[in-house]
């Protein structure tokens, strides 16, 4: 146990220095990684935990929770999928459908969403897949880094193609660039589709033992 305490420990420290505090082990230390930038305190586990509820009207469709409006920037994380498509999405509802980018068959579509419980919230529906699990899964991957991402690089440096990047404060997915290899939304890079997934949550560092 304390060598994986020691080994997130490490791991924060890195961070930290990456964006330039300027005394890396006290900001871990003391906490203070749990904090926005802009020093407000969170709960940062919640940015990274997916709240959902399932569509009753649509099969396939799920409500997902963000903390903050959906935009370009959100559907922007589903390039990797395929060509986005707003000419192709119903305007009153300010779809967009997501094109396979091989066969141009729909496989997503995405709309912002008006729910009680959530004061900000997205409709995805998976279309025309057979692997709706791998899909829905991906999807969610998507959804957390909107909510979650602290821009600490380990999206850039799984791409092979150089289609990621975070500049001025913005992840950003090059359409040119992205291959589609899904890589980014993998598992196997990325479990939880966000290296975050693992340091987010409350981890007990030494000092708090």
């Amino acid at each position: 146990m304390r060598i994986r305490v020691q080994i997130r420990r490490d791991f924060l420290i890195g961070f930290a220095r990456q964006i330039g505090k300027p005394d890396p082990e006290t900001y871990v230390d003391d906490g203070k990684w749990k904090a926005r930038q802009g020093g407000n305190g969170i709960a940062a586990a919640e940015d990274i935990k997916i709240k959902f509820t399932n569509c009753t009207s649509e099969e396939y469709a799920k409500i997902y929770q963000l903390n903050k409006p959906p935009d370009d920037s959100f559907l922007n994380l589903f390039v990797p999928f395929g060509k986005l498509s707003k000419e192709l999405g119903r305007k009153l509802l300010d779809e967009t459908i997501v094109l396979d980018a091989r066969s141009n068959v729909p496989i997503l579509s995405i709309q912002p969403f008006q729910k009680s419980e959530y004061e900000h919230a997205v409709k995805i529906k998976i279309l025309n897949v057979a692997n709706y699990e791998t899909v829905q899964r991906m999807v969610s991957y998507q959804v957390r880094k909107f909510n979650a991402c602290r821009k600490c690089l380990k999206c850039e440096s799984v791409c092979k193609f150089g289609a990621i990047s975070i500049a001025n404060g913005a992840y950003k997915i090059h359409e040119s660039r992205c291959r589609r290899c899904k890589a980014c939304m993998s598992a196997k890079y990325l479990d939880g589709g966000c290296l975050m997934d693992r340091y987010l949550k409350t981890v007990k560092t030494p000092r708090e033992e």
